[in-house]
Order: structure tokens, then sequence, then C-alpha cells
């Protein structure tokens, strides 16, 4: 059984490869149109094409109804303290809320995974995510009004235990985990849909929050391309899943 399809990339959609932007080639690959797409969120302040361009991509994702969704990207800081986890949290908010008018948001349902991206190099804290976790939602609602809350997420490799013993303790202690997004690449490079194996793509840690996506291969088209994903084929993907990620605007906000 398979779910839907879905792609990562830290490179803007819009990118050229052999003269088709990446969203044209991951439908090429999939022989459908992706649901979702990940990209990257850091601070408002951060440059660079691996942050989220939306001048250059919102119109691409919405004009073939792609999802957004948003990876907080602080990944050398992610074993920090419970100040740090806090303090990034503040910054990931912020970026979102820069990036989409708050009335565009809400018109949407107000309510937004993000995925803290950990890649083992530092694992993950429980401090650090039990101060992200925390602010990740506060933050966003106190500086909307209430109108918005980001919903806090992790994505991390499958055989990064001490990140996945880290989310379960945090869990224990209080902090909220609404999905995890699991990296085990079965293939290198481009490949259609794999089936879904729960042996395969479920840590060997019992997890606070269910598995909401399978990365299951990386660098199709090498590193200017995506990495292929697919939704949890046991959850219902539009209310479960799609429904929290964010279909950007067809024209670029003003910011």
């Amino acid at each position: 059984m398979t779910g839907l399809p879905g792609a990562d990339s830290s490179v803007p959609v819009n990118n050229q490869i052999d003269g088709q932007n990446l969203v044209a080639l991951a439908a090429d690959l999939y022989g459908t149109m992706p649901a979702f797409w990940g990209r990257y969120f850091t601070s408002a302040g951060t440059t660079g094409t691996v942050e989220y361009r939306h001048r250059r991509e919102n119109r691409l994702l919405n004009a073939n109804g792609v999802r957004l969704l948003p990876i907080a990207r602080q990944t050398k800081r992610v074993g920090g303290t419970r100040a740090d986890g806090s303090m990034d949290a503040q910054a990931n908010a912020e970026d979102i809320l820069a990036t989409f008018p708050v009335d565009y948001l809400t018109s949407l349902g107000g309510r937004f995974y993000m995925f803290l991206d950990v890649e083992g190099a530092p694992s993950l804290s429980p401090s650090y995510y039990a101060g992200w976790a925390a602010t990740i939602g506060t933050h966003s609602r106190d500086i909307t009004g209430g109108q918005v809350e980001l919903l806090p997420c992790v994505y991390a490799s499958w055989g990064d235990v001490k990140t996945w013993e880290a989310l379960a303790a945090a869990a224990t202690g209080g902090a909220a985990c609404e999905g995890a997004w699991v990296a085990r690449w079965r293939v290198d490079g481009c490949s259609p849909l794999l089936d879904w194996d729960d042996a395969i793509v479920l840590p060997t840690v019992e997890l606070p929050c269910e598995v909401l996506v399978w990365q299951y291969a990386d660098d199709c088209h090498g590193g200017a391309g995506f990495d292929c994903d697919q939704i949890n084929p046991s959850i219902d993907a539009q209310s479960d899943f799609l429904n929290q990620l964010i279909l950007p605007p067809p024209d670029e906000p003003v910011t």
C-alpha cells in the first residue's frame, strides 16, 4: 500500500533541470502532482536559496495545488538547551508570519504543522525540543492574536535513536508532538512510490505521535533536485495532514 506522493528540496521549486522545474519533474516521476513540498524556514532575516523564497515559489506551488510543508532549520542547534529551543522557535514563527499574511493563513484554517529538522549531528536533546515545541505554538498565537498556531512536529533519520528517545522523553515531560517525518532511504536517486511497511518506516522507539511522512529516497536529480516522500497511507491524507499544510497564495505577498 502506498500513500500520496510528496517531495522536499533545499533549492527553490522553480529551479530548472533540463528545462523543467522541480514540480514538473516530480509529477513526471510519480505520474501525478506531488501533494506537498517541504521547504526550509529559519528566520525572517535568513538569506540564500536553501530558505523558502516566496517570491520565486508561491505561484508555482499554488498553480499546481501543492501544499507547503514548513521545515524549521537550525540543525546544528537542536542539541542545545530549552532556552535555545525557545529562541529558535520564535524566529521560526516570525519567519512564517513574515512570509504569509495572517489573514490569508487564517482563511486556510490557521493551524499548521512545522517540522523541526534533525539530521543526527547533533541529535535532538529533550530540553531543546521542550523549549521549541512550547514556544512555536505560544509565540505564533501571541503575535497573531490567536488567529494562527504552529504545531510542533519532528523530522529525523530512522536510525537516530537518540533523537527519538529525546522526543519521547520530552513528551513524557509534557511537550507536545503533532507528528513525525521519518527518513529511511531505500533507494538512491529518483524512485516511484514504494510500498509503505511499518517494519521499515517506524523507529524502534515508541513515539508520542504518529509518523505522518516517510522520506524513502534522496537526491532525485542530484543535490539541485529533490527528495522523495509519501504520506502514511493509514491516515486520512486530507484531514490528518494536508489541511495542516500551507497552500501558498497565487501572488507574492507584500512583506
